[in-house]
């Protein structure tokens, strides 16, 4: 007997959404105790700032208002998810090789892993509307520094500084698509109807929640001697919208006259906006006079405690804007590339936060971001490669500064980024396997701590085999 084409809506659309919705709570706790950044630039105010994407957006040197695709969608952005040809999961992982350097100091040299976005999209195939689940990593700290000395009268002294943790953003949203039509010629007598253009919608509500903690010990070898220790714990949370819109602009579309199609040009237009929302944080800071018996630390004598149960703070609106040009041919070529910039006013809250968040030297800024990326898929994929010749083939340069100038100079970061897309060869379906890498440093002024980073990401997205499409009715009863 076979088995039908197709199953009921009902049930099926509830369960996706379910376990969907369970699985990010669960990522979500787990989440909270992964490592994803080792860099000493993190070890201020909220830690380095959407460092982390997905595969695609990361070979796109991060892109996340115009250059989206079928099979994945930008968690930064929900007009995204009406891209996508059906319901999608996606998940990813990253691997990281971190190297730094100052003046004439040796190299020291690291290598981590991390996770990268997960999320949903549960969308019927050809369909105008989407539910978007998901879960990113939005901010990340992790740092270990060692500083060896000798101070006279007292000895060799030994400074330590530590921080780990980070915030995560979990997205629940929903994204519409109103599409229009046009005739074009076809031949010199005749006409197509064609998509002249479609307006891409999208909103979704934002759940920041994470804790940083950050530590420093002044420890003297000489046991006469008591030692100093520091410890810093924020938890932070905070609900906020971001919207997101996207216009794609048939610019011209040329058909033959016995209307095939041949080529086309087209343009889009978009962008996301984040308004200034509350922070709710709870901030325990503590001072004490140590002494280490046998290697551990014992705490003697508290100095210094303070503790903010709820403390009210506000986050940053934040709003980006691009366009990009796009170009289609019958053979398959395809290329699109696309430039973006994105601002977000943290120096506009400022001192709306705990002092204790930032240390001394250090101010906030407004964070900024310049983003060039391209695409392109090879003409004629099936006669090149039944597999490399369907694949989507991307590059990306990028420039941001993060939201802290250190003596004046703010933290820069430049990158390179490169990557592919290729089908999930025997799942009979549109799932893929995404591949991006980036090339990039951190540094402040001149002479300061250099930071050199390569990411390889590495992510999957699966969608449903055509025999088992979801969020389609019956065929029959």
């Amino acid at each position: 007997m076979t088995q039908p084409l197709n199953i009921s809506v009902l049930p099926t659309k509830w369960a996706t959404a379910l376990i969907g919705f369970v699985g990010m709570i669960c990522i979500a706790n787990l989440s909270t105790a992964q490592q994803s950044e080792l860099s000493p630039y993190s070890r201020y105010g909220f830690g380095l700032v959407n460092q982390l994407h997905s595969p695609v957006f990361a070979g796109l040197g991060g892109m996340e208002t115009t250059l989206f695709n079928g099979y994945q969608f930008q968690p930064n952005n929900p007009a995204s998810a009406t891209f996508l040809s059906q319901t999608t999961f996606q998940a990813s992982g990253i691997g990281n090789r971190l190297s730094l350097e100052q003046g004439d100091a040796p190299r020291a040299m690291t290598s981590f892993g991390s996770p990268g976005p997960i999320g949903m999209v549960v969308k019927r195939q050809s369909g105008d509307n989407a539910l978007i689940l998901n879960l990113s990593p939005y901010s990340t700290t992790g740092y270990v520094i060692t500083r060896n000395s000798e101070v006279s009268e007292i000895g060799s002294v030994q400074e330590r500084y530590e921080g780990n943790g980070g915030l995560n953003n979990f997205n629940i949203g929903w994204a519409h698509v109103s599409k229009g039509t046009r005739f074009v010629m076809a031949g010199p007598n005749d006409s197509i109807l064609v998509q002249n253009g479609a307006l891409h919608m999208g909103i979704q509500t934002q759940y920041l929640f994470g804790q940083l903690s950050r530590s420093s010990t002044l420890d003297i070898l000489d046991p006469t001697f008591l030692d100093h220790q520091n410890r810093f714990t924020a938890q932070h949370r905070s609900i906020s919208t971001t919207v997101g819109l996207v216009y794609d602009q048939l610019i011209s579309a040329r058909y033959s006259a016995l209307k095939d199609f041949e080529q086309s040009y087209s343009m889009r237009l978009g962008g996301t906006y984040t308004p200034e929302t509350n922070l709710h944080s709870t901030i325990q800071n503590l001072d004490e006079t140590t002494q280490t018996l046998g290697g551990i630390s014992i705490g003697l004598d508290t100095a210094f405690y303070s503790e903010r149960v709820n403390f009210r703070g506000r986050m940053p609106q934040s709003y980006a804007v691009g366009s990009s040009l796009h170009f289609d041919r019958s053979d398959g070529l395809r290329w699109a590339l696309g430039f973006e910039y994105k601002s977000t006013r943290w120096d506009q809250v400022s001192n709306r936060f705990a002092p204790e968040m930032q240390s001394q030297g250090v101010e906030w800024a407004q964070s900024k971001a310049y983003r060039f990326g391209f695409q392109f898929n090879r003409g004629n994929p099936e006669q090149l490669h039944p597999t490399w010749g369907k694949a989507t083939y991307r590059l990306g340069v990028s420039q941001q500064f993060q939201p802290y100038l250190i003596d004046g100079s703010q933290v820069m970061i430049q990158a390179f980024s490169g990557g592919l897309t290729i089908p999930l060869v025997g799942s009979r379906s549109l799932s893929r396997i995404h591949f991006g890498t980036e090339l990039g440093e951190r540094m402040t002024a001149e002479g300061a701590l250099e930071e050199r980073y390569l990411r390889i990401h590495l992510g999957v997205s699966l969608m449903p085999f055509f025999k088992n499409n979801w969020l389609i009715p019956r065929l029959y009863d």
